[in-house]
C-alpha cells in the first residue's frame, strides 16, 4: 500500500505541518491605508477655511474673501 496515507502515518503529519507552515510563514502584505495624498492647502480659504472647487481661486466662493 505504498502512496496511501492514514491516519497517524509520519509522511501525512509531515505534509500537514508543512502545508500549515506555508499559509502562516508568508501572510499577505497589508493594503495601505489613508486617503488623498494631495495637498489641498492652496484651496484652503484662510478666513473661513473653506476648501475651493478651483486653486488658485481669486476670491472665497463661501466668505468672499480675496485670496491673501
Amino acid at each position: 500500500m505504498s502512496g496511501t496515507a492514514r491516519p497517524g502515518d509520519p509522511d501525512r503529519e509531515t505534509a500537514n505541518r508543512e502545508t500549515a507552515d506555508r499559509q502562516t510563514a508568508d501572510p499577505a502584505p497589508a493594503e495601505p491605508e489613508g486617503g488623498e495624498s494631495a495637498c489641498w492647502l492652496d484651496r484652503v480659504c484662510a478666513d473661513c477655511g473653506a476648501i475651493q472647487d478651483t486653486a488658485p481661486f481669486a476670491r472665497c466662493a463661501r466668505c468672499g474673501a480675496l485670496r491673501e
